[in-house]
């Protein structure tokens, strides 16, 4: 299974019709494969998503980044430690058991792990790197590490361009100082190596393989869901796909089946803070009378970073240096002591207002707001009985860059926006006043039966924001051109291809869960048989 992150339907076909993707076209009209769309829930974001399709069990992710409220401390799957926090909550089976994972966020019980965040067993960042297998597979290959260092410096000369190129046009919102290398390690280094892992795999009859290919996904933030730039970008991804589907075709008995899709798509969006001038937060504490809000930087999501890879680096010097593994050590701790690099170099995710005790969290084009001096999910009669939480909730629900607000009531979700309010129970839509606020986002019943399980997921905020969404483009209280956590477009509806042996065109798919039902037990099983 080959996900490529983000990807939406949509963006698919238009990729296809564009001659982006001429192996995929080919599978479809010569080899037999069909595709399909489907609704992948809420939040539309990869750690729900790949919880969901591993584990069929997400009831407890309600965003990339939110906020424990009893244990006081923020999650952000942006770092280890937040992706680890939700790995280390699922209890359901995976289904990549005897398998391997590659580039995937959490492990799905897979024997074989690398570039993967969080696993079932506690390991190194060098193991979940890939450890010496990747090290093995750089060694071997010599002809692709000289390529990957020929594109690594092409990669960087045309970010550059197209950076030049925006801002002379005026297109470019924002760019994250450490974008570029990022960009050579996403769309160069790991693409290279984890085509060489899967080959290898499939070449010892490893049973189930799991890979992302997560390019699209860097570049579409960046540049749009349709931009010329991450839909060029999947030729190459295209390109390592037909690899893949001609060793397979090659390993004789093996008989892999071959099944491509995406965890969720992308919505064209407006950067909130370059829109109105100040972040999420920012308003936040204009709202709260003006008392100081601080960005959470000791617990911020790139503060470790650093300080992992030196020790990534220690682990690998050998032990008769000792003094070298010291020192490297010794910087280690003196970095995490002083530096969060996120607080350096990149923008922020979310706010801590500890003199009102107000928490936002920000994960794309969906905020999440907690009043963190109660402890429990509060509802909207809670909210609104406290002077000071009743106005910031009006406040923010007057703002044109704010959609959707979606609360708890005693007997379903509220959702209210600028000119509506209506209640959302048993997958309807009740009591509507104004203009119903679902009206823009989407009226389906699994639609609505994903707010309301997203706004009734533990750790979900008190407050649930969806980014003003106008049809063709949705607000992002991240700096991004390309947005995805909320409904609203292309970004619930990604996209599913699979081949002849396995028909899913009558399968019900309205969550990631769905994909776990219907297409990994059907592997899982088989991988379990034998046992």
């Amino acid at each position: 299974m080959l996900q490529l992150d983000a990807l939406a339907h949509s963006d698919l076909e238009r990729a296809i019709e564009r001659g982006y993707c001429p192996t995929i076209q080919r599978l479809l009209r010569d080899g037999g494969f069909s595709v399909r769309r489907w609704f992948c829930g809420l939040p539309s974001a990869t750690p729900y998503c790949q919880a969901g399709i591993f584990h069929g069990e997400n009831a407890a992710i309600p965003a990339f980044r939110f906020y424990d409220k009893p244990a006081r401390k923020i999650i952000t799957c942006n770092a280890p430690h937040g992706v680890q926090y939700i790995r280390d909550r699922i209890t359901s089976p995976g289904a990549l058991a005897g398998g391997s994972s590659y580039v995937n966020l959490i492990d799905g019980d897979a024997r074989t792990v690398a570039f993967t965040v969080a696993t079932r067993e506690k390991m190194t960042v060098y193991q979940r790197l890939g450890g010496r297998r990747m090290a093995l597979l750089i060694l071997l290959h010599p002809i692709r590490v000289a390529r990957m260092l020929v594109q690594s410096v092409f990669e960087y000369l045309l970010e550059e361009w197209e950076r030049l190129r925006g801002e002379l046009a005026g297109r470019v919102t924002h760019s994250e100082g450490i974008f570029p290398f990022i960009r050579i390690l996403s769309n160069v280094i790991i693409r290279e190596l984890q085509t060489m892992a899967i080959l290898l795999d499939v070449y010892l009859g490893v049973p189930v393989i799991y890979s992302t290919f997560m390019q699209y996904d860097e570049l579409a933030h960046h540049f749009g869901p349709s931009s010329k730039q991450a839909l060029s970008d999947l030729r190459r991804t295209d390109a390592r796909i037909s690899e893949i589907w001609r060793m397979a075709s090659l390993a004789g008995g093996r008989g892999y089946d071959l099944v491509i899709l995406s965890d969720h798509g992308m919505t064209p969006s407006e950067s909130y803070r370059v829109k109105f001038g100040e972040s999420l937060g920012s308003t936040v504490e204009r709202l709260l009378d003006g008392d100081v809000l601080a960005s959470h930087a000791e617990s911020s999501e790139y503060a470790d970073i650093g300080p992992e890879v030196i020790e990534a680096f220690a682990l690998i010097t050998p032990a008769a240096r000792a003094r070298t593994r010291r020192a490297l050590r010794r910087g280690r701790d003196w970095l995490r002591s002083r530096y969060g690099l996120r607080e350096i170099i990149l923008p922020e995710k979310y706010r801590v207002a500890a003199g009102h005790d107000v928490v936002v969290t920000y994960s794309s084009c969906l905020a999440l707001l907690y009043f963190a001096s109660d402890e429990r999910q509060l509802t909207i009669d809670q909210i609104v009985g406290d002077r000071r939480w009743r106005s910031l909730y009006e406040e923010l629900l007057a703002h044109p860059g704010i959609g959707l607000i979606a609360t708890r009531t005693g007997n379903g979700v509220r959702v209210e926006s600028r000119s509506g309010r209506a209640l959302l129970r048993n997958g309807g839509i009740e009591e509507a006043t104004g203009i119903n606020p679902m009206e823009v986002y989407g009226t389906e019943r699994y639609v609505v039966n994903a707010v309301i399980e997203l706004v009734s997921q533990p750790n979900a905020g008190d407050c649930v924001l969806f980014g003003d969404y106008d049809g063709s483009r949705i607000i992002s209280f991240d700096d991004q051109v390309g947005a995805h956590g909320s409904a609203g477009g292309d970004q619930v509806y990604p996209f599913l291809m699979t081949p002849p042996a396995l028909d899913v065109a009558d399968e019900v798919l309205e969550n990631a869960r769905d994909i776990h039902r219907v297409v990994m037990l059907r592997y899982a099983r088989e991988v379990e048989g034998p046992d």
